[in-house]
């Protein structure tokens, strides 16, 4: 009995793959184009709780998205499919949408961080003017 739970433990273990093969679909989206995709993807996830230029908020962008790039949403679904599937290259994709949105990321932290760096200035300098006026007025009153 030891061997049968043995022999069947070692055809279960032979038996399971990690690895799924999908065939290359008819209409992939090309690499390039499919990381060009998903940044836009990340982006317009990102922005949809922001509100817009007509002041609307909890916009779902992602068909705007499709109809940039002339894809719909079938043939993004195979696509990731297909690339999910091949984990080198979809682990690109995403190191290139990772450090693209990083570089955004960072340009508007610096400017925000300059922003904020000028407010801080301008302020320190209203406080120093106003200390300044009431060290004048104490002085004149002595």
């Amino acid at each position: 009995m030891k061997i049968f739970y043995f022999l069947f433990a070692v055809i279960l273990i032979f038996s399971c793959s990690d690895k799924v093969n999908y065939e290359k679909p008819e209409d992939l989206i090309g690499k390039e184009e499919m990381t060009n995709l998903l940044y836009d993807m990340h982006l317009a996830v990102g922005t949809s709780n922001i509100k817009n230029v007509h002041l609307e908020k909890n916009r779902n962008y992602m068909s705007l998205v499709f109809a940039k790039y002339g894809v719909d949403s079938t043939q993004f679904a195979t696509s990731n499919i297909y690339y999910t599937s091949n984990i080198n290259e979809y682990e690109e994709i995403y190191e290139e949408v990772q450090r693209r949105l990083d570089t955004i990321k960072n340009f508007y932290q610096n400017r925000m961080d300059s922003l904020a760096g000028k407010q801080t200035m301008e302020r320190n300098r209203a406080i120093q003017k106003n200390k300044d006026s009431l060290a004048k007025y104490q002085k004149r009153r002595n």
